[in-house]
């Protein structure tokens, strides 16, 4: 009888007795900001332009380097605030006085990053800050502070993620155009040169082959030949009655037009290839970018998922990949800016 008296005893209280309580646990946030930290210098790295570097003062790229500002100090305030958050909880403060501090903290990432400045439907706009500021005051506990800065972190996160939408829909593409636009521009003379000259390359290789057709004993060739190249003419003015001499000299004509057209058309290689330069790097550059854009993404995800499970006393794993996210993008982000 006492047995069955001991078991319904833990069944009544089993769910109390051995239910698990919220409990700081800062190990895997203090983990994902020193990640995060690492992807906000890799972000923030300068691009080092070399062909594109004569277009860099035109007015696309002064804006893309306006909208790029907010974002890159608002991703470098978030690693400031994940840093505090970190610091303060091995700190000795009480409870009340970390809450404080938090509350100031994450007030100077709103304030100090621009956030608001980011987009125009910035979600802080949905958000009380100060009643919130006051929430994390108020809290009985650091884990409840943390927990109170909910929302804001959150609103700043959104308003992260809609400048970085914008930045890429509208002023990568603007840049690209503007880069387009220089680029042909600087090569429009060159290009229609190139081009003419490849055309009387083949129609100089086409006379050459009617000639040669010609000396082999078919006259409708060389008569051809002086119907499509009246420059031939005053060398060879009548195809059945030319001479040795004539042909020699017509043979030798030719030859030397096409040394002539291959010389001026190798002349035109190195702006060929500065052309084909400029566009590889603004390939790369755009390539770079979309990289960052996307690692500067999953880890404000990455990283409110973290702060969330952290508010929570959700004992979890470090929540980024460092393989995943990172080991992708190392190759070329370490190269990349905005």
């Amino acid at each position: 009888m006492m047995l069955f008296v001991l078991i319904g005893m833990v069944g009544l209280t089993g769910c109390s007795a051995f239910k698990s309580q919220r409990k700081m646990d800062m190990a895997p946030f203090s983990e994902n900001t020193g990640i995060l930290f690492a992807e906000a210098a890799k972000v923030s790295t300068p691009f080092e332009f070399k062909h594109l570097r004569p277009y860099l003062d035109i007015p696309e790229y002064q804006e893309l380097g306006e909208k790029a500002k907010p974002l890159l100090i608002a991703v470098r305030g978030v690693v400031y605030y994940s840093n505090q958050v970190v610091a303060i909880n091995n700190s000795k403060l009480s409870d009340k006085d970390k809450n404080k501090h938090l509350a100031r903290y994450i007030s100077d990432v709103i304030e100090s990053s621009r956030v608001r400045q980011i987009s125009d439907t910035s979600a802080l706009g949905e958000v009380s800050v100060d009643s919130v500021l006051q929430d994390i005051r108020d809290a009985k506990t650091y884990l409840g502070g943390i927990a109170a800065a909910g929302p804001l972190v959150n609103a700043i996160v959104v308003a992260i993620q809609s400048g970085l939408d914008e930045f890429q829909q509208k002023t990568v593409p603007a840049l690209i155009t503007g880069f387009d636009r220089e680029i042909e521009a600087d090569v429009a003379v060159t290009r229609a040169n190139y081009s003419d000259l490849k055309s009387l390359q083949a129609r100089s290789m086409r006379a050459a082959n009617l000639f040669y057709m010609g000396r082999m004993g078919d006259p409708a060739s060389l008569q051809k030949l002086l119907e499509e190249d009246p420059s031939v003419r005053d060398l060879l003015p009548s195809p059945e009655k030319a001479t040795a001499k004539q042909m020699d000299a017509t043979e030798q004509y030719l030859i030397e037009r096409l040394h002539k057209i291959d010389e001026v058309i190798h002349q035109l290689d190195y702006d060929l290839a500065s052309y084909n330069a400029k566009r590889d790097e603004l390939d790369a550059w755009r390539l770079s970018v979309g990289e960052k854009v996307k690692v500067a993404r999953n880890a404000m995800m990455v990283w409110a998922q973290s702060h969330r499970n952290l508010g929570n006393g959700i004992p979890v794993p470090p929540l980024i990949d460092v393989q995943g996210l990172t080991g992708s993008v190392v190759g070329t982000a370490k190269k990349a800016v905005f």
